[in-house]
């Protein structure tokens, strides 16, 4: 008999997060100190990987993708050397991640730690209090780690709870007609998901 959690599998998660981004100004164009933008909201999508049980230790991989409604903004006039044109946005709009993961399986439960890379589509805007703001819709490429619990409902079916940390790292974005602000982002995102896993003795009553 197959280990329990040998298994590759295709699944569908959904959940929230929330996130902030760090603008600093060497110029004090838009802001004079480093300004934090935070934001929340919710995520949905979808995930496939492959899992591989050694006794109690089971490592695996996993691609996934998610639509996000992260966004929030300062519009505060009094942060801004320019209060009347002042104003600052993010939203992260795609999400994915490509990640490996070790895990110590009790059963019909696994708890798991896991990283790798992430990936977003970020829309960064400044003046977003004037007719014409600055709209950088940019890609951003960064590190995630995290941890969960999935339990076995039976065979061939899991459900899981997983809490993510992504990092993107300082980039200079020309987000005024003078000189670059170098933003970074972080979030804190928490997802709860179902596999559909496609083990060895399925597999083979089908085929």
């Amino acid at each position: 008999e197959l280990p329990l959690w040998t298994a590759f599998y295709i699944g569908v998660h959904g959940g929230g997060g929330q996130g902030r981004s760090r603008l600093e100004d060497p110029r004090f164009d838009i802001t004079f100190q480093p300004l934090y933008v935070a934001s929340r909201g919710a995520l949905a999508g979808a995930q496939i990987g492959a899992d591989w049980q050694f006794g109690n230790v089971v490592v695996g991989g996993e691609i996934d993708a998610s639509w996000s409604s992260i966004k929030g903004s300062v519009t505060d006039p009094a942060v801004f050397p320019n209060g009347v044109t002042a104003g600052v946005s993010a939203e992260y709009k795609t999400l994915a991640t490509g990640t490996g993961r070790v895990g110590y399986a009790y059963g019909n439960l696994l708890g798991y730690v896991k990283g790798g890379v992430a990936w977003a589509n970020i829309d960064y805007r400044t003046g977003i209090n004037t007719a014409f703001p600055v709209i950088v819709d940019h890609q951003r490429t960064g590190l995630t780690a995290g941890a969960g619990l999935e339990f076995l409902v039976m065979r061939n079916l899991s459900v899981r709870a997983e809490y993510d940390f992504v990092y993107f790292g300082s980039q200079a974005m020309q987000m005024s007609s003078r000189s670059p602000v170098n933003v970074d982002h972080e979030l804190h995102l928490v997802k709860l998901g179902l596999n559909w896993r496609f083990t060895g003795d399925y597999l083979t009553a089908r085929y």
